[in-house]
């Protein structure tokens, strides 16, 4: 599970290459664990659960003010797992620097933020990187336009385009709940823009529910789909108000997602971001078996 794997792969599909029985990797995201414990710790309980791959995120024992030799303890505790580090987030630090603020300052903080998480991205044998780049506002309160955030997204994404092709680290904004980019068209046309393979999409199965058809979402972006979240949705009724729910307890039709998914073309990390429930300590074994039942559904 060497970095010149994915160096190998074009387009960047996955780190490592899946067994010749599946095509996907299994992969989980680290907020699953309790806070407090090191990476190092989530990789190893990660590997006992049948684990491949943990998306991890700055915060933990990662933060944007980490050295070098910090991270790259992170990547050996990975590789002596034998599990990939299969994404690295940065969406709580853009938060702070969103690429679509008025002040060029703020923008300029974010695009630093990335540069950073693509040095780090090589210290960790990580090949992409998740990016929710900004927000159109905050719960009711509207900041910034629709089109202005696109034209500066857009803008500050192409500075930083040169470092991941260098690094050759992928760039996957992630279809959320921040009112942009929602529909696949919309994915599709923002990454289309870039006429570059190192900007691509981090495809969400969960969030696209409320309003869409992840099976649609995915026969739409197709090849663009280089990482994935598995999460699964109760659709709302006049009743009770939509949420995520457990694997394979929701409105989610998972076979027709795998179906759509094999039709891509698709291989690589197929990565369940559950929160962490403190009341539940088999929480990440079952995951596990869910996702291998999801599996089955090809």
């Amino acid at each position: 599970m060497v970095r010149r794997t994915f160096l190998q792969t074009a387009a960047g599909a996955a780190l490592v290459t899946p067994p010749p029985s599946s095509r996907y990797i299994k992969s989980i995201c680290a907020v699953i664990f309790p806070p407090g414990i090191s990476y190092a710790e989530c990789f190893t309980r990660a590997k006992s659960a049948g684990f491949d791959g943990v998306e991890i995120q700055l915060g933990r024992d990662l933060t944007i003010e980490s050295t070098a030799d910090q991270v790259k303890r992170i990547g050996d505790a990975a590789r002596k797992a034998k599990v990939a580090v299969a994404s690295l987030w940065g969406s709580a630090t853009l938060r702070a620097s969103p690429l679509n603020s008025p002040d060029p300052a703020v923008r300029a903080r974010g695009v630093q933020v990335i540069r950073k998480m693509i040095e780090f991205a090589g210290y960790l044998d990580c090949g992409a990187l998740l990016l929710v780049p900004a927000r159109i506002g905050t719960g009711a309160q509207f900041e910034v336009g629709y089109e202005v955030t696109w034209e500066r997204c857009t803008s500050e994404l192409k500075k930083i385009l040169p470092d991941a092709e260098r690094a050759k680290v992928l760039l996957t904004p992630e279809n959320v709940w921040n009112k942009f980019l929602v529909s696949p068209l919309e994915m599709r046309q923002f990454i289309d823009q870039f006429q570059s393979p190192w900007v691509q999409a981090h495809f969400d199965v969960g969030n696209v529910m409320q309003f869409g058809y992840p099976e649609d979402w995915i026969a739409t972006l197709e090849r663009r789909i280089k990482r994935v979240h598995v999460k699964d949705y109760k659709l709302s009724t006049r009743d009770e108000q939509g949420r995520f729910v457990e694997l394979l307890a929701g409105d989610v039709n998972w076979k027709e997602v795998m179906t759509a998914l094999g039709k891509t073309g698709y291989a690589g990390f197929l990565s369940p971001e559950i929160g962490h429930d403190p009341r539940d300590p088999e929480q990440l074994q079952k995951v596990s078996r869910a996702l291998d039942k999801i599996l089955t559904m090809v």
